[in-house]
């Protein structure tokens, strides 16, 4: 049986290299940093604070739902990111007992900062890459997040 690498299968092949994808995205990740001058926040903690911006003010649990997180997770990580500054907490209008969590401006300019240097390496990345490769690769990327997004759906996985 051929190794891996080597296997004509392209499941085997995408699965590899995916494999590589995820480890070296950690590492490309932990070197970026969100601010180096400014409060330390580990990747977890960026993606739920990028929800928050993205969107209305929510609910813990809310939030925890569209992460896909336990709600003890969520909290936790919304704890070190109100330390931080970079959310806030309101009473829910709805319902004065619970607190609605939106990112703050602080927040808001650390996602900023991130996503130009995000921008800038993926920029340096793909730069011997055609602009149709980078519209092809950007095309079949997202096809493939849509297709895992439907099996989550699916299947709850």
């Amino acid at each position: 049986m051929p190794a891996a690498a080597e296997d004509p299968d392209e499941h085997v092949q995408i699965g590899r290299q995916l494999g590589v994808f995820l480890r070296r995205t950690e590492r490309f990740w932990n070197g970026l940093r969100v601010a180096p001058d400014g409060p330390s926040l580990d990747r977890g903690g960026y993606l739920l604070l990028a929800q928050l911006a993205s969107g209305a003010p929510r609910r813990s649990s809310a939030l925890a739902e569209e992460a896909g997180l336990d709600l003890s997770t969520v909290s936790r990580q919304v704890a070190t990111l109100a330390a931080a500054g970079l959310v806030r907490r309101t009473p829910d209008p709805t319902d004065r007992r619970a607190t609605l969590i939106e990112a703050s401006r602080a927040g808001h300019e650390v996602l900023g900062r991130n996503r130009e240097r995000w921008h800038a390496a993926l920029r340096e990345l793909l730069a011997d890459w055609t602009p149709a490769e980078r519209a092809e690769f950007a095309r079949l990327f997202g096809r493939f997040n849509e297709a895992m997004a439907r099996r989550e759906k699916e299947t709850g996985k």
